[in-house]
């Protein structure tokens, strides 16, 4: 057998050992399973919005002091901005920004506003719950 031959059958064989590893740990479903939706949004909140409104909403950063962003989880914000936090006018805020707060509109795919707006109304519904 030529060195070539011997080497290709030398990695095909390290290939098949470790595919069977993988498969035996569990790790190649690993690989195929998709992020829940839940994982994808809080990703898209802590990659767009946390560094002012911080990853628990509270806007506890120092963007979102310099900014004055809300915080998500105070209920009294939300009873004196009623207004404004419809979903609907969350998503035009998200989309277009407002004050401090950046335009996402060209960013970000309208579900994902929709998600995001999702999020920061869930901040609201904790506070409730607590």
């Amino acid at each position: 057998m030529n060195r070539f031959l011997k080497g290709v059958i030398a990695s095909s064989a390290g290939a098949l050992l470790l595919v069977v590893v993988l498969f035996s740990t569990g790790s190649v479903n690993a690989l195929h399973r998709k992020p829940s939706r839940r994982v994808k949004v809080e990703e898209l909140f802590n990659r767009n919005c946390a560094r002012c409104h911080g990853a628990d909403g509270r806007s506890d950063t120092p963007s979102g002091h310099l900014f004055k962003a809300p915080d998500f989880t105070d209920a009294e914000w939300w009873k004196k901005n009623a207004s404004i936090t419809s979903p609907r006018t969350l998503r035009s805020v998200v989309a277009r920004g407002k004050a401090g707060m950046p335009a996402f509109g060209k960013k970000l795919t309208k579900s994902e506003i929709n998600s995001l707006v999702n999020r920061v109304r869930g901040f609201r519904k904790s506070e409730r719950k607590s």
